[in-house]
């Protein structure tokens, strides 16, 4: 009979085979993860083919560990909006008026026309208006002609049968109708005379100053204006220099600068108190009124030169100037005569040297 093993031994036997147990475990039952240190990495494990077949190592930097990120800050709550102050109430809007109609513009009137256009006291074309009116005033018969023109190209004078001389006459209603007149008047009458400064439509015939001193001379300028002058002012070469138009030699000045320039006591030489006139106004340039008066008859008293300067005045012109009166007061309309010229108190067209027309 065997003799039986000491504790110790059976112990020591259990744990020698215990141990034995854990290390078979160990090694092929538990599977760890490899740990290697990073030193010790055969770098040419992460080279790439070249093209040639060998290996050619990869340049880019193994990166370094950079130091653990912090966390970020947490975002602090956004502050609440503060209360706005409370709206207030606008203003109350205001009512829209109410549209007012607008008014029917009032149209310019008419005063030139493309063709031709006549009346029995009324004339227009393209570049002339004419309008005839009568009044009545100092027991004297008026008439008036309204004038619109476009130029002062078209405020036209002519000598007697065309020829410039002394003493050579014909009534204004002939010359008229040689020059086709639409309108005509007669003018200063400057045949009668030795001397005054004659420029017409632009050509100086005569140079030689008035003999009566009191003698006024128009300038009719180019742009349809008025100006007055004088014998001892300019010579007639100066008024030409000037840009004179046309140059008529008699007078007196009635109005300038819309006042008037004479007094009841104003007459012209070698004439009664009260007479046939013949006057030619400007209320601006290229808009004239001229004005024959009937007078030494029964039915027309006449006017005085005051009273014939007033009278242009209420017509409204700024600029007036007499003109060759008596029995050569004549004004001439589409072929008719208008007013009554007398001579010796009987219907008398006595002859004159020119006339002042348009057409």
């Amino acid at each position: 009979m065997k003799k039986p093993k000491p504790i110790w031994a059976i112990l020591f036997g259990f744990l020698l085979c215990a141990y034995t147990t854990y290390v078979m475990l160990d090694v092929f039952v538990i599977k760890r993860p490899m740990q290697t240190n990073a030193t010790e990495i055969n770098l040419s494990l992460f080279a790439t083919p070249s093209p040639g077949g060998s290996l050619v190592a990869n340049n880019t930097p193994t990166p370094k560990e950079g130091p653990s990120p912090t966390e970020a800050p947490k975002p602090t709550d956004a502050p609440k909006p503060t209360d706005g102050p409370e709206p207030t109430d606008g203003p109350e809007p205001t009512t829209e008026p109410e549209p007012t109609e607008t008014p029917t513009p009032t149209s310019e009137p008419v005063y030139f026309t493309q063709t031709p256009v006549s009346t029995e006291t009324t004339y227009s074309n393209d570049h002339l208006y004419v309008s005839i009116s009568e009044y009545r005033e100092h027991d004297t018969q008026i008439h008036v002609a309204e004038i619109r023109l476009t130029s002062a190209q078209y405020l036209l004078t002519a000598f007697a049968k065309d020829t410039y001389g002394r003493n050579i006459t014909q009534t204004t209603s002939e010359m008229a109708e040689a020059h086709d007149a639409v309108f005509a008047i007669n003018g200063d009458n400057y045949g009668a005379r030795e001397g005054g400064y004659v420029i017409r439509n632009g050509v100086l015939y005569r140079t030689v100053g008035n003999t009566n001193k009191k003698r006024d001379v128009l300038c009719i300028m180019p742009s349809g204006d008025f100006v007055f002058s004088h014998s001892n002012k300019a010579t007639a070469q100066q008024l030409m220099d000037n840009g004179t138009w046309q140059a008529l030699t008699f007078g007196p000045v009635l109005i300038d600068g819309s006042t008037i320039k004479v007094d009841v006591d104003t007459e012209v030489d070698y004439c009664y108190v009260t007479n046939p006139r013949t006057a030619i106004g400007m209320v601006e340039p290229l808009h004239y009124f001229i004005v024959v008066a009937d007078g030494r008859t029964k039915k027309s008293h006449g006017l005085s030169v005051y009273e014939l300067a007033d009278f242009m005045q209420r017509l409204g012109c700024t600029k007036a100037f007499n003109l060759d009166g008596g029995g050569s007061s004549t004004m001439v309309f589409q072929g008719k005569v208008i007013n009554f010229p007398t001579s010796e108190g009987s219907y008398y067209e006595r002859g004159v040297t020119d006339i002042v027309y348009v057409k």
